[in-house]
């Protein structure tokens, strides 16, 4: 990896506390993994993360292309994903 990947956002990672009802939840996306989380949160994380992959993708950007403190203003401006 060179300093120049290094630098950049290569994965988005969720990650839940363990669910009462003992179920083992892991979601693999081509650039996000999620972990654990009740039902419901595990499905709120996913649906965060695949929201924010078409919000970079709707103006042209990739996870690849933002540096750390990108990603997190570029996130920090999302409304959270329609729940409908």
């Amino acid at each position: 990896m060179t300093s120049a990947s290094a630098d950049r956002i290569q994965h988005i990672v969720g990650l839940a506390g363990a669910p009462r009802d003992g179920h083992v939840r892991v979601t693999r996306g081509d650039c996000f993994r999620v972990w654990m989380g009740s039902e419901a949160t595990h499905a709120a994380m996913q649906a965060w993360c695949e929201h924010i992959l078409q919000s970079l993708a709707a103006e042209g950007l990739s996870l690849e292309s933002l540096s750390e403190e990108e990603f997190l203003a570029f996130v920090s401006r999302l409304n959270g994903p329609s729940t409908s």
